[in-house]
């Protein structure tokens, strides 16, 4: 990043907790985004594998951003011991520092030049699954990321606790750059709403897209929605012994609103869904208030996995456009629990 790191490069502080460097702030707003509306604040968590975003909605909506350290040009954490900041052992043994700060300002502060879109733009024309990458980012939040050839920059810091979370942004080398330097606050103890993968008993990868034009059909009116699942039954053919009918398998999302109701069947085809594993049948409620929140994810995201386990308890993972790059450098997961009640 030529225009920050060379402005900054002799301000280098060997006590920094965190020191990383973006080319392009393209993924790291789009994420953000999608965060958009779920909580005032977020946490942020930094470890030695990059950086997560953490909000919770309700105490029943937990929405996590993934920023590989893979993303930045330079990316460098050093754990402080005598830091008070929050710094626990992660299941990876690696040693994490948590903050907490004002989301819409750190929006602002990233979106000063505006989003950026040279990272959306970034594709190679004779590549199949890059050209999908490209049709299944628009939607409702084009918005954000206008097609213009200028990126901005960013150069990031943090020295510890009572310091400000320190961004530099700039648009173009030979351009004026920005500081920000945005509070930072001693991070409430959030809900743990863990999931375990040997758990599940539905597991579905499909297109973001699909999923979220479905829910983009339900009357804000609705109070809360179904998810039906059927895994394919076993016949006896003549002959032939017994064998699996997948057309007998489907994922449903049904909904009632004060006009009326919304039923929608998605067949276990491939050209639909491109993995449907169904362990038995199921029917959880979920509050419509949590999942249209999963719009603004599926609107910036290519693909969509969605995980239920025996208690209902749902989690949603948002594959984010890649780049140029194979690599995936970002990614996202709401976890959802069920209506308690019953309905």
């Amino acid at each position: 990043m030529p225009s920050v790191a060379a402005n900054e490069s002799r301000n280098d502080d060997p006590e920094l907790i965190l020191l990383a460097s973006l080319l392009d702030v393209a993924p790291f707003v789009a994420l953000l985004k999608a965060l958009n509306g779920l909580s005032d604040t977020a946490s942020i968590i930094i470890t030695k594998a990059g950086i997560r975003v953490e909000v919770e909605y309700k105490r029943a909506l937990q929405a996590t951003a993934y920023l590989a350290n893979s993303l930045f040009e330079s990316f460098v954490y050093n754990p402080s011991s005598e830091s008070n900041d929050t710094e626990e052992e992660i299941d990876e043994g690696d040693t994490s520092t948590e903050i907490e700060i004002n989301l819409s300002i750190l929006n602002e502060a990233l979106s000063i030049y505006g989003s950026g879109g040279g990272f959306w733009k970034r594709k190679e024309r004779n590549d199949p699954d890059q050209q999908e990458d490209e049709d299944e980012v628009r939607g409702p939040l084009d918005r954000f990321f206008g097609r213009k050839t200028a990126v901005t920059s960013l150069r990031m810091s943090y020295i510890g606790d009572g310091h400000p979370l320190r961004l530099i942004l700039a648009e173009r080398a030979e351009g004026p750059t920005t500081v920000c330097q945005i509070h930072t606050l001693v991070p409430e103890r959030r809900m743990g709403l863990p999931f375990d993968d040997e758990e599940k008993i539905v597991k579905i990868i499909m297109r973001s897209s699909w999923l979220r034009d479905t829910l983009a059909e339900i009357d804000t009116s609705c109070d809360y929605v179904t998810i039906i699942c059927n895994p394919p039954q076993k016949v006896a053919c003549h002959g032939k012994g017994p064998s699996s009918r997948p057309n007998d398998s489907f994922f449903r999302i049904d909904a009632k609103t004060s006009k009326g109701g919304v039923e929608i069947d998605f067949p276990n085809d491939r050209e639909v869904l491109e993995h449907f594993e169904c362990g038995q049948s199921l029917k959880f409620h979920y509050s419509f208030d949590f999942v249209h929140k999963m719009i603004r994810a599926l609107a910036v995201s290519v693909k969509v996995s969605i995980r239920i386990d025996s208690e209902g308890t749902m989690s949603l993972q948002f594959l984010m456009p890649s780049g140029t790059s194979k690599e995936r450098t970002t990614w996202m997961e709401y976890r959802c629990l069920p209506r308690e009640e019953n309905v």
